[in-house]
């Protein structure tokens, strides 16, 4: 008995590790077709097809789209037999662009009638070999008429989804979502997703992947069983010693402001209360920034208060000259020595809608109460009346406190009449009422761009580490005290390659004994985001060496055609750590305000990826 149950369950086990995996098999037009020999005048002509399998790792994929052809055409050349023959448990199906040509009888068909006749009777006969049809509308053209898109294959893409409804098939909507995105990024950035300049129809290897990934997406949205093959993005590395918890604090937006710059502070309890701190942004503006906001959690993020506006505290100021002046860039961090929330940003002075260039700028601070959850009006760290000081604040910082209850501060500044920005570390006191500036440390200066500024700090295993924004790249440098720094070096993987972070923040997240640096680079597939500041990654660094690990690099925040930038970091607990970012929803010009029904589905979300330690 005991032996015919072992070769039993051999049995089921064998049939489970042989089974093949599931058949997705594909019919469409030169759009979906594989490329094998691309022509020399466009050698990087692709299908979506073709890159479809980097989304659907766990399925076999078997594309039998065909260049020209049509849902007539395909049928006589004999390529529908070979889908059916192929026997899959899903069939995807694209046609329209060549059954527009009416002109040629062997492959023009009627949007009201033989196009939707001939999209039904391929829905049949999947039916009838046992599997499962799926409807793809015709993925647009990159045709514009003075900067506007537009397109003619209205008629087929209406009649694929009404033989959907119609048929009880899923219909996945590529021409509304490759519109979307072709008309959000705009005629010359679109020349990057074709084969050539002038053609656009077709796409180059880097289009094709984008509209494969928009199909992928699809799935997700459309066919709820095929979910769990999806990959939208690559797996963590294995052995990472924690693992990351998504969750969304809020999310929508009504196109004209989003949120920007959540960040939070941990007040510690058995379980500890989260505030986290954000404000809106002018969608229409540059850094147009409103009063800043809070939210709170008690239950580590699984539910949230309702958003409080703190105007009166934490809001716009008009100076005498008529000047609007608002704190901006905001960090909450509790301070353990005096058992107070600090919030520290800087300022931001605007003349209407437009921030003054050459301005006075300050560290803006403000002090949480935590019983009547109100929180100080905001106020200003003085400095010494040095002209270097002219243009200094502590905006989208880390800052490290010290176990007697000083602050070591890195702020970026520079005198009116200098280009570039410098950094230095300041070391500061508060007591749980004030903050008083104590002493500065050394300069780091680059004459290249706006000079380095942003910088954040961090301390790990006795020593401290500090990052720095440049405009063409990020930099690094280590201190002992905290205050007098190394000479700055640029950000690289272990590799020796760029790490490819430029223009924008990064900063840290230790555990232990391990340092770990939060960025966004260049290289990822994502040259359709502004300055390629998603997605968000995390990857532990070599102390000796300053290197990022390019085996452990993991993604945080997932991307979704905005940028996820001025980012906070909070230490919640000795065993959880949280990264909180919102989608900015603006891009690159000429449409810079992102839509509310972009091609990606991004809604300004709120996010905090809470790290969970495992060890």
């Amino acid at each position: 008995m005991r032996l015919l149950t072992f070769v039993l369950g051999w049995i089921c086990v064998s049939h489970a590790l042989c089974q093949e995996p599931l058949k997705i098999v594909l019919a469409g037009d030169s759009t979906v077709a594989t490329q094998s020999n691309p022509p020399k005048d466009r050698p990087t002509l692709a299908g979506w097809g073709q890159m479809l399998n980097e989304f659907l790792p766990k399925m076999n994929v078997v594309n039998h789209a065909r260049s020209g052809a049509s849902t007539k055409s395909f049928r006589t050349l004999g390529l529908w037999d070979r889908v059916l023959k192929e026997k899959g448990q899903w069939v995807l199906i694209q046609f329209g662009h060549n059954d527009q040509k009416m002109q040629d009888p062997a492959r023009g068909t009627d949007p009201a009638t033989t196009y939707r006749d001939n999209l039904k009777a391929f829905i049949l006969e999947v039916r009838g070999t046992g599997g499962k049809p799926v409807l793809i509308t015709s993925v647009a053209r990159r045709v514009y008429e003075n900067g506007k898109l537009t397109t003619t294959l209205t008629p087929y893409v209406e009649a694929a989804l009404a033989v959907g409804k119609e048929m009880e098939v899923p219909v996945i909507d590529l021409h509304r979502a490759s519109f979307a995105l072709f008309q959000q990024m705009g005629e010359k950035f679109c020349q990057l997703y074709g084969p050539s300049v002038e053609d656009r129809s077709h796409f180059s290897n880097e289009g094709a992947r984008m509209m494969a990934r928009l199909v992928a997406e699809g799935i997700v949205r459309e066919v709820p069983e095929l979910r769990d093959y999806v990959r939208l993005q690559p797996p963590p590395p294995a052995g990472l010693p924690y693992e990351v918890k998504l969750t969304t604090v809020s999310k929508g937006y009504d196109g004209k402001t989003c949120w920007v710059h959540p960040r939070a502070g941990a007040i510690p309890g058995k379980t500890p209360s989260v505030v986290l701190t954000m404000q809106k942004l002018l969608l229409t503006g540059s850094d147009i920034f409103y009063a800043l906001n809070d939210v709170r959690s008690e239950d580590l993020g699984q539910t949230w208060s309702e958003i409080r506006e703190h105007t009166d505290t934490l809001g716009r100021r008009t100076e005498v000259d008529g000047t609007i002046v608002a704190a901006c860039d905001f960090t909450p961090k509790f301070h353990a020595k005096s058992g107070k929330l600090l919030g520290i940003g800087h300022t931001v002075r605007y003349q209407g809608d437009r921030v003054i260039e050459n301005r006075p700028r300050e560290s803006s601070w403000s002090v949480y109460d935590e019983k009547t959850r109100a929180w100080t009006p905001w106020t200003t760290l003085a400095l010494p009346k040095e002209p270097k000081f002219y243009n200094a604040g502590a905006g989208s910082v880390q800052r490290v406190d010290l176990e007697n209850g000083d602050i070591l501060l890195p702020i970026y500044g520079k005198a009116e009449a200098d280009k570039h920005y410098r950094v230095t570390v300041l070391s500061c006191s508060f007591d749980g009422t004030t903050l008083k500036f104590i002493e500065q440390g050394n300069e780091l200066t680059l004459a290249s761009g706006r000079g380095v500024y942003e910088p954040s700090l961090i301390r790990c295993d006795g020593r401290f580490f500090l990052t720095l924004r440049n405009d063409t790249a990020g930099y690094v440098c280590t201190s002992e005290d905290g205050l007098h720094f190394s000479a700055i070096q640029p950000w690289k993987f272990d590799d020796g390659s760029e790490l490819g972070n430029y223009n924008t923040q990064h900063h840290w997240v230790t555990h232990k004994d391990r340092l770990y640096l939060v960025y966004t680079r260049k290289g990822a597939h994502n040259d359709h985001v502004f300055r390629h500041r998603a997605p968000l990654f995390m990857a532990e660094v070599d102390q000796k060496t300053l290197a990022v690990k390019r085996s452990t690099e993991n993604i945080l925040i997932p991307e979704r055609g905005a940028r996820v930038c001025n980012f906070g970091i909070t230490e919640v607990s000795d065993n959880e750590t949280w990264v909180t970012v919102a989608e900015w929803m603006q891009t690159l010009s000429p449409n810079i305000v992102i839509k509310p029904d972009n091609a990606f589905g991004a809604d300004n979300s709120v996010y905090a990826a809470r790290i969970l330690w495992k060890d």
